[in-house]
């Protein structure tokens, strides 16, 4: 069966205003959160949907790779601007990724040449910040109890056209994290990318604990509303290859199988030299890999998977 005849993915499920949520998240730093992040998110982009990326992690690395750090237009919101109270436009900017960095120029001795970057079509980022690391203080003050439902308050007013919202999350369930996962339901997704090691394997074990605690807590301080973030899809990051084996790597897929495979869809995204590069190159992989690269192969598999049909055959 071809995949433009695969049924699409509901991006308004219910009937609600709001896209569609997915969240990367795993209780693990140095994950692949954000590579997935912005692999899956030029992919869906790449096939015809409209796709906004959330930085919410203060170390910004999202907004690393999609260079919006770099020469912001005055006036640019973000993350921690959004949930303040600015606008979702303002706090908005295309994604763009670096295609020749500031030089010199040839023809003019002691003048230099602007860096130049590409826009990808249907692609938006909200721009990380470092005061996000401020947030769980300031829900304490007094008056500011009501900044946990900040994320709930901006979906329940989108009146926009985006199909699906991405959302890289810090590596822990602080109460900012709290914050983004509350309006999330059944038909949302958290999409833990976990590296095939026996580290992020046992750290995935902990965010399956840490998110049904959650749960049950938001559930009983809220009976009308309900939140149930949902993991249904894994992703396998860092998968051995005929060209670079790992015993490592190895178990921890078999391992990982054996524990989740008969609950949850496994997807296996290969190790691969081009994923490691996008942070340097300030791009994604589509950018500058060839089109049968690993990662966008796997990436692909992952948005059909997903029910993400390419809508551009």
């Amino acid at each position: 069966m071809s995949t433009s005849t695969l049924p699409r993915r509901n991006t308004r499920p219910g009937g609600r205003n709001w896209p569609l949520l997915i969240a990367a998240l795993i209780i693990s730093g140095g994950s692949a959160k954000t590579s997935s992040i912005i692999m899956l998110a030029v992919t869906l982009a790449l096939r015809g949907y409209k796709v906004r990326i959330f930085d919410f992690d203060h170390q910004r690395s999202a907004s690393h790779i999609a260079c919006a750090m770099d020469e912001l237009p005055a006036g640019q919101g973000t993350v921690y601007d959004l949930m303040h109270g600015a606008s979702l436009e303002k706090c908005s900017m295309p994604y763009r990724y670096l295609v020749a960095s500031e030089r010199p120029d040839p023809d003019n001795p002691g003048e230099t040449l602007e860096a130049e970057y590409e826009v990808i079509e249907n692609l938006q980022i909200v721009p990380g910040s470092r005061n996000v690391k401020n947030f769980d203080t300031e829900t304490t003050q007094e008056g500011n109890e009501q900044l946990i439902t900040w994320f709930r308050e901006l979906c329940d007013e989108y009146d926009g056209d985006d199909d699906v919202w991405l959302i890289d999350l810090p590596a822990s369930l602080s109460k900012l994290g709290v914050s983004v996962l509350i309006p999330f339901q059944e038909e949302d997704e958290i999409m833990p990318p976990v590296l095939v090691t026996s580290k992020e394997e046992t750290d995935l074990k902990a965010t399956f604990e840490e998110l049904a605690e959650m749960r049950q807590q938001q559930n009983a301080r809220s009976r009308r509303r309900k939140t149930a973030p949902t993991i249904k899809h894994i992703v396998m990051c860092a998968t051995p290859t005929p060209g670079r084996p790992d015993a490592e790597g190895d178990a921890t897929v078999e391992s990982m199988t054996n524990t989740y495979g008969g609950h949850f869809e496994l997807h296996k995204v290969r190790w691969s030299s081009f994923i490691r590069q996008q942070h340097r190159r300030q791009a994604p992989v589509h950018a500058f890999g060839p089109r049968n690269a690993a990662p966008i192969e796997d990436y692909n598999k992952l948005a059909t998977a997903l029910g993400f049909v390419d809508l551009n055959p």
